[in-house]
């Protein structure tokens, strides 16, 4: 690290350092209290007459250069019209997993408060209880009770299927097309309306095109009628497997045989060039355990997997200009807020050989070949791969890590947001946000009301901060100007963000690593020597939040399990 850079992150991060421990103990929005809600920081807003329309779309897995607006050479045009005529967020932070970051999403709290602290399963205690439970309300729940039609095509992932009470029929969804997963994208189980219609016996069925057509569909439906309406969009790409048209493969034939060394090199700069990375950060080295791509072996296959996670992400893209092309087609997109985000980071998962995958079906009726094998090329429906961590680390780029650790990899996504006519166009906007947001975004954007109770149940207060005034034009400097509380744990993992410091730990029992999100957001400088009092004050607030949203201490061989 250059001197220069280094005395920028020394100097920035003791400009506030001695402040922080009274910001804790005064700052009206201190997690150590009781309930710790962020309330809502605007007042509806509105178009004269007709309320907005939501769009709501999420990939899965798609890493924060993996869009042409964000820096990446994946083509993603019409994300990028998005973009053009929209807004990028540069802080868009999740959680690291699919079914966490779900629950934050849709209800506007941290995971455990809605039941969903690590997977779909039952393990024992209310914050792992595996689906949503009765002590949190959906944005659908919310919209739909202000006069909202809604609807969500695709992933749901907060329950498993086999508890009707938390599926999206008896959570505010009036339609719901869904997939469960596991099977890939030509051949996987669908729900519609809550009810199993099996696997497509279409041989053209692509799951990303389904999920396009549901959401078009729906819209030109709700678009008969004077309500507005919300719809939920959720992609199952680009996560694994690695499987896509053979057409939008042939696309990227050849694209990455130049390695995955130069496609990280070129995402960062490019990143910078488009002002969503801040030059002074240094790109995060290459994980130790990936070799340089001048030492590879077997580089047809090694190219082979990132040019089908390309065209997954293509395909992804091409949806959404589907969905934009029938907004403009039916006079409501500038009635219409769309956004467009991921779930998490980038993943580095590598798929084994072995595993339950080989029992899915198939296209062809030909066994299911599973595995990151270079005898296995991806992209058919009887292949069961995914690119790994060499390519999900030039998905991460700048960051360190991916997809279920908690640095800034597998945490921060790419966000857009467009509302033709109200939000000026091509700005970018640095302040740090979360999932928990959404919840009260779209209580304020329909004026509608959360409740204290549902159904006899006392609800959770939200726990997220309405940027509706990001949607109105409004542009709040930022990052270091939020003073909020933010927190993590997940497996283990642990971390904490306030103001312009972050702590992160690996382990239950490792130490805290704190980093000054504003000079060093790709987390390269340990300040925890030079700020111990810092690392304490973060720590305290962090064990006060763990009791009170229920987390479970995680043990390496129960997990999460408590019976």
């Amino acid at each position: 690290m250059s001197e220069i850079s280094r005395r920028r992150v020394l100097q920035g991060s003791g400009a506030v350092a001695a402040g922080l421990a009274l910001a804790a103990c005064t700052d009206s929005t201190s997690p150590v209290g009781p309930t710790a809600p962020y309330p809502s920081t605007a007042t509806a807003l509105r178009r004269p007459g007709r309320r907005p329309n939501i769009v709501l779309i999420v990939a899965d897995d798609i890493g924060f250069t993996d869009l042409g607006c964000f820096g990446g050479e994946i083509p993603t045009p019409n994300l990028d019209r998005l973009a053009a005529g929209g807004r990028r967020f540069t802080q868009m932070l999740t959680n690291p997993m699919c079914c966490p970051s779900r629950a934050s999403l849709l209800t506007g709290l941290y995971p455990t408060q809605a039941g969903v602290g690590y997977y779909t399963s039952d393990y024992g205690s209310p914050g792992y209880v595996g689906h949503l439970n009765g002590n949190c309300v959906t944005t659908a729940e919310v919209l739909k009770a202000a006069g909202y039609r809604t609807a969500i095509s695709g992933k749901w992932h907060v329950s498993n299927w086999r508890t009707p009470s938390a599926e999206p029929p008896a959570r505010g969804f009036d339609k719901s097309f869904c997939e469960i997963g596991g099977n890939g994208y030509f051949t996987t189980e669908r729900f519609l309306n809550g009810r199993d219609i099996g696997v497509s016996t279409d041989p053209d069925f692509y799951m990303t095109s389904a999920i396009t057509g549901f959401t078009r569909r729906t819209i030109t439906e709700f678009a008969q009628t004077p309500e507005p309406f919300f719809v939920y969009t959720a992609y199952t790409a680009p996560h694994f497997p690695l499987q896509a048209p053979p057409d939008d493969i042939a696309r990227f034939h050849g694209r990455y045989r130049e390695g995955w060394d130069a496609v990280r090199a070129a995402r960062h700069d490019a990143a910078v060039r488009l002002g969503v990375v801040d030059p002074t950060w240094r790109l995060a080295p290459r994980p130790a355990d990936v070799i340089p791509w001048g030492e590879v072996k077997g580089r047809d296959w090694q190219a082979a997997r990132m040019e089908v996670y390309a065209a997954q992400v293509y395909v992804l893209d091409r949806g959404v200009g589907l969905i934009l092309d029938t907004l403009e087609q039916l006079g409501i997109l500038e009635e219409t807020v769309v956004l467009f985000l991921g779930d998490n980071g980038a993943s580095a998962e590598a798929i084994s050989t072995g595993s339950h995958h080989e029992a899915a079906p198939t296209r062809n009726g030909k066994p299911m070949r599973v595995g990151n094998d270079p005898a296995i090329f991806p992209g058919g429906s009887d292949t069961f791969c995914s690119y790994g961590k060499p390519w999900g680390t030039v998905s991460a780029t700048p960051f360190r890590r991916y997809k279920l650790w908690l640095e800034e990899g597998g945490i921060c996504t790419p966000f857009i947001a467009s509302w033709p006519g109200t939000l000026a166009a091509g700005g970018i906007d640095p302040r740090p946000l979360h999932l928990m947001d959404f919840m009260p975004t779209f209580v304020d954007l329909a004026g509608a009301r959360y409740p204290a109770s549902y159904r006899g149940s006392p609800i959770h207060p939200m726990q997220g901060a309405s940027f509706v005034d990001a949607l109105s034009g409004v542009f709040r400097p930022g990052p270091s100007s939020s003073n909020r509380w933010l927190f993590w744990e997940f497996t283990g993992h642990r971390a904490a963000r306030h103001d312009r410091y972050k702590i992160v730990s690996d382990r239950p029992d490792a130490e805290w690593q704190l980093y000054d999100m504003v000079a060093d957001r790709t987390e390269l400088v340990d300040l925890a020597a030079l700020h111990p009092d810092v690392v304490v004050t973060m720590n305290r607030a962090w064990q006060a939040w763990k009791g009170r949203v229920g987390v479970v201490a995680w043990d390496a061989q129960a997990g999460y399990r408590t019976r």
